[in-house]
């Protein structure tokens, strides 16, 4: 009578090997690029999730025997968990980089009432210069086997901060310096586009100083609408460039916050 309840508690002890990958891998999949986007359903997410732990289970370290239903247990996921978000939000930068990007060179074209539901933030809306990046985006994210360095990222971060190693401090200051790194990386994309149409709304203001009887709304929208069509028909060749060194960037921090977490 007694050995079907020692093997179903060797089994348990065996799937408590699995319960934390799971939980910090089905946490970086709710917010890595891609993997969080609303075509990509709650339960499609939670079988990538089961079939990347099930493939990477056996190549990880060993896992610390803790009793998931302890207090001890519940602190030990809520850790995967944050640490699969913070994961998830930091291979989520360069997305973000181009979001504000879109943002920005949309109001200064004077589009920014152009805009359309986007799926991944459910009712809110994005402008439609951002759609334009973020569908080049997901064909570059393919093209570089993006989604193959996030599975890498992930089974690195095993080896750096193994489960039960608590999140620190580093790597929380870390994630909030790379917050900076997006806006001043934002600023350097953006910068040549905004400088052409501030240059550009400079001359229709000197034209209505000149000639305040031009109706410069019939002229000036079109014209700025026009001109910023241009600039980014200009810049738009030098988006991948741009995308890889954002993201080899982006990497590097990441190795930063591992490296960080792994020498405490």
């Amino acid at each position: 009578m007694s050995e079907p309840v020692l093997h179903a508690s060797q089994y348990l002890t065996s799937l408590q090997a699995y319960w934390w990958p799971f939980c910090r891998i089905v946490a970086l999949l709710s917010m890595a690029p891609l993997f969080n986007h609303k075509a990509v359903s709650v339960r499609v997410r939670i079988l990538l999730a089961l079939a990347l732990t099930v493939a990477l289970g056996a190549a990880l370290p060993d896992m610390p025997q803790i009793d998931p239903l302890s207090l001890k247990g519940l602190m030990t996921a809520l850790e995967q968990i944050a640490f699969g978000v913070l994961l998830g939000l930091t291979l989520q930068l360069v997305f973000t980089i181009f979001m504000l990007v879109g943002e920005v060179v949309s109001t200064q074209m004077g589009m920014s009432m152009a805009r359309y539901n986007d799926p991944v933030n459910g009712v809110s809306s994005s402008s439609i210069i951002y759609q334009l990046y973020f569908i080049l985006l997901v064909l570059l994210f393919f093209a570089i086997d993006g989604h193959l360095v996030t599975i890498s990222v992930l089974y690195q971060s095993f080896l750096f901060w193994p489960v039960g190693s608590g999140l620190h401090y580093l790597g929380a200051q870390s994630f909030v310096q790379a917050f900076a790194w997006v806006l001043a990386a934002a600023v350097l994309v953006t910068l040549p586009v905004v400088f052409c149409l501030t240059l550009v709304q400079f001359c229709f203001g000197l034209l209505n100083r000149i000639s305040p009887a031009m109706n410069l709304f019939s002229l000036g929208f079109p014209i700025s609408i026009l001109m910023g069509l241009l600039c980014i028909y200009l810049t738009l060749p030098n988006l991948p460039d741009s995308y890889l060194h954002l993201t080899r960037e982006l990497l590097n921090g990441i190795g930063v916050i591992l490296r960080e977490g792994g020498d405490v």
